[in-house]
């Protein structure tokens, strides 16, 4: 009599079968699609109930009672202003003026298509897919939208990318892609300026793997478009800082795998060449969709790098301190991070931030990896050694002085050492994939001196940030997070070594989640203060009552956002470069220059007389206001304030608010009075 086959072994079977990989080596289509969907599907969910990451629930703390009813899970994170002031009130603003390419906010006008990531209706929004959503969708799935949709082409890439090298793991790179997203130094830096060059750094990745080894003459070409097209993404944010670390971990695994698939193959220089003709191709498409992007905004990418802050911003060599290395390495620790607790490690939760620089502990085996290959065949592990160089060129670039011509040519002086810190998170997963695809070819596993090394590189490092937070009387030392996020840590890269890629992967991901997961919170809809605030719906029925009127909002940060949200005019906002038509009725003899000419946050405070400008911090700018100013008498017709009352002659109270803990009045600026 027959045994019949188990449930298991049709199940392992069934498995089997299917991530059983192509002729080429890729990955089966359902290995290839299976996560992608997954994903797609939990985000239209997301953007269906309206739900986002975005902390714009901070203003409850300022108009809401009670518990928010939106919040559903974690706690917003003020020192995020970046997106829930700054950006997502820009967003609100657009909305209330029907997405305008130049946003009227500030008199004179902004270019909402540079810098921001604004919805317009411009032809640059082709290349912005996260705002899209925004020109047709009501504003809560809009906002959801946009925060997904950067996150979702994060793990698809990564995800595609890891496969692309592993086919039979797709488990391991779905844990490896959500390991990426977790990164401490993303979930607090979560916006498209962060994300978009990461997703480009895999999408390019994978358009090299698939150059080579694909048969499908479709699919190079779709690999190479995707590439370009994201690349145009992340460069229409103009924000060098976080593509540098993209664009060179990109650069190096090309370097790296090209030269291991030349040997491979059998191909010429000029087969391996011709082989990249469509990446190339994509790049110069890019590159020309990117100049006439710039032509048609010159004079708004003039103003801005003219500016005082940011303008050109180079990072010497060299200049990493004491605390901003045991900052690098402090990833296990950084759960407090989400108590607003960081000591030395940072000056705030968000510049603390790293990676878990997993990549740097898996240096031991990819050098085990280039030693044995030598040694076995007198050949180069040339994808392995790519990736440690790269390190450690960055980790050169933190602590050697003295080489910045070099730093200038190769762009790493143009980000800065806390954004750079990005390049560690992106090359965690192709550090795992290189090794585990080597160790499954070759059929080997890591000697245990090396792994144990390995897994004590993890823990030494932890020891030394220990050591570092317990001399400066910090309470981070004692967190119990830490200790069982490190555990996790080195257990992943032992298990790695040991070609145990799943568990492996597994470990990784619970120890980023310790300190990752809970840094956003889960947020249903927008608190859009031209709706949601008795302040901000007088302020709306003015607008609409006297469009032309200008407004000013003294104190912050409450007035600024109304103002700003509500779509009227107002001499309040983060200005991303300064307009000449505002700051000329402000600062006429161009005295304040220096202060105001910057990306920069502009508030205002009572004052006696013409405004005087000042900056409490280089992105801040703070105006003194004098209703009875001839700036005021000429350019102002209303003011929004907080706090105390406003007891200036030239003010005529027209409102009072109090929602929450705050109390907004509204007041009409009146001829002064002749003596």
């Amino acid at each position: 009599m027959t045994d019949r086959p188990s449930r298991y072994d049709i199940m392992l079977k069934s498995l089997i079968r299917i991530t059983t990989p192509r002729e080429s080596g890729l990955p089966s289509v359902p290995v290839l699609l299976a996560f992608p969907i997954l994903a797609f599907v939990t985000v239209a969910v997301f953007v269906l109930l309206g739900i986002s990451g975005s902390s714009t629930g901070a203003y409850w703390n300022i108009f809401g009672t009670g518990s928010d009813p939106d919040l559903l899970l974690g706690t917003p994170q003020l020192i995020r202003s970046d997106e829930w002031l700054v950006q997502s009130s820009w967003v609100v603003s657009q909305t209330e003026q029907g997405f305008p390419v130049f946003n009227q906010t500030l008199p004179g006008g902004m270019d909402a298509t540079v810098q921001n990531d604004l919805p317009t209706w411009d032809w640059s929004s082709l290349f912005r897919p996260h705002v899209l959503g925004f020109l047709f969708l009501p504003l809560d799935q809009g906002m959801a939208l946009r925060w997904w949709i950067p996150a979702l082409m994060l793990i698809i890439s990564a995800y595609v990318f890891v496969v692309s090298l592993l086919p039979r793991r797709p488990f391991s790179a779905a844990f490896l892609a959500l390991t990426v997203l977790f990164q401490p130094i993303i979930q607090w830096w979560f916006l498209p300026t962060t994300i978009l060059p990461v997703a480009f750094a895999f999408t390019g990745m994978t358009a090299v793997i698939w150059a080579y080894r694909s048969r499908s003459r479709l699919a190079r070409l779709g690999w190479a478009a995707a590439t370009g097209y994201v690349a145009i993404a992340m460069a229409m944010s103009i924000y060098a800082p976080f593509m540098v670390p993209a664009a060179l971990a990109l650069v190096a695994f090309t370097i790296g795998f090209v030269l291991m698939e030349r040997r491979t193959q059998g191909l010429s220089w000029a087969q391996t060449v011709r082989t990249l003709l469509p990446l190339l191709a994509a790049a110069v498409a890019a590159a020309a969709v990117m100049v006439i992007w710039i032509l048609t905004r010159i004079e708004t990418i003039k103003a801005l790098f003219a500016t005082v802050y940011p303008g050109q911003r180079l990072q010497s060599t060299g200049a990493l301190t004491f605390n901003e290395l045991i900052s690098l390495f402090s990833g296990p620790f950084q759960k407090p991070l989400q108590s607003n607790t960081f000591d030395i490690l940072g000056p705030n939760s968000s510049e603390a931030a790293t990676a878990m620089m997993t990549s740097v502990f898996l240096c031991i085996p990819l050098l085990w990896l280039v030693w044995r290959r030598y040694r076995r065949s007198k050949s180069v592990d040339w994808l392995a050694l790519a990736l440690v160089c790269l390190q450690l060129v960055v980790l050169a670039f933190y602590v050697i002085p003295g080489w910045d011509v070099i730093a200038h040519v190769t762009l790493l002086d143009r980000s800065t050492n806390g954004r750079l810190r990005l390049v560690f998170a992106i090359l965690a997963p192709v550090a795992v994939a290189t090794i585990v695809s080597r160790l499954e070819t070759e059929k080997i596993r890591i000697g245990w001196p090396t792994t144990v090394a390995t897994g004590l590189s993890v823990v030494a490092a932890s020891g030394l940030v220990w050591f570092a937070l317990r001399e400066a009387g910090s309470h981070i030392a004692d967190s119990r997070w830490a200790v069982l996020a490190t555990i996790l840590l080195a257990m992943g890269v032992v298990l790695i070594s040991r070609r145990a890629a799943g568990w492996g992967a597994f470990a990784l991901l619970l120890a980023t989640l310790i300190v990752g997961a809970q840094v956003n919170p889960l947020y249903r809809g927008v608190f859009d203060l031209a709706e949601d605030t008795s302040a901000g719906r007088a302020v709306d029925v003015i607008g609409q009552t006297d469009p032309e009127a200008n407004w000013v909002g003294v104190g912050f940060p409450a007035p600024t956002a109304v103002l700003l949200e509500s779509g009227v005019h107002a001499y309040n906002g983060v200005q991303t470069y300064p307009n000449d038509t505002m700051w000329k009725q402000i600062d006429p003899s161009g005295r304040f220059e220096e202060n105001w000419n910057r990306l920069a946050n502009i508030s205002w405070v009572p004052g006696t007389g013409a405004p005087t400008v000042s900056n409490p911090a280089r992105d801040q700018i703070v105006v003194t206001f004098d209703s009875c100013s001839s700036f005021a008498q000429e350019h102002v017709d209303f003011v929004l304030s907080d706090g105390e009352p406003l007891n200036q002659p030239c003010l005529e109270p027209l409102d009072e608010f109090t929602q929450g803990n705050s109390v907004l009045r509204i007041y009409a600026v009146q001829p002064q009075t002749p003596r």
